[in-house]
């Protein structure tokens, strides 16, 4: 009877340790899969991050061709320096995506790069386009006073007085 009840005991050992076996290839499986999704995120960030960049030849090449302009609300460095020479340097433009990077743009294709004052930029984010942004903007070139919306009306005018 003794020796019967020791049976049981060795039994019991050998089913823990196999279930501590299983537990711990279990673990290992799980670890393996968190470090390969850590690992294909970190590769994904990556890439997203080289269709980011934007060189600097890129980004002087789009201000020259947009003419320092804001591709949706229309205000421009020109319009500045006409009002006060010098000041449109502190006009803050900034080259956008058109077709963003969270949608799959790329910044090393300067036909998706366009000028936006940093207002626009804000607003348009990663997620609308420019027709979006532009159906809801209240500000820009076309809310301006009528006489400054043309340069050569305002000077001279009674606009200031």
């Amino acid at each position: 009877m003794f020796k019967y009840t020791n049976m049981w005991i060795i039994y019991a050992i050998i089913a823990i340790a196999i279930l501590c076996f299983i537990v711990a290839v279990i673990n290992k499986i799980k670890n393996w899969q968190i470090v390969h999704s850590i690992e294909k995120k970190k590769k994904l960030d990556r890439e997203k991050a080289s269709r980011r960049r934007i060189s600097t030849k890129d980004k002087e090449y789009v201000l020259k061709r947009d003419n320092y302009t804001c591709q949706i609300c229309g205000i421009s460095k020109q319009f500045f320096d006409d009002m006060c020479p010098g000041s449109g340097d502190y006009l803050l433009l900034e080259i956008d995506h058109v077709k963003s990077v969270y949608k799959g743009g790329y910044g090393s294709d300067v036909n998706n790069l366009q000028v936006l004052c940093w207002k626009c930029n804000r607003k348009k984010g990663g997620k609308k386009s420019n027709e979006d942004l532009s159906r809801t903007i209240t500000y820009g070139i076309h809310y301006l006073h009528p006489k400054m919306k043309s340069l050569n009306s305002y000077k001279g005018s009674d606009y200031y007085e």
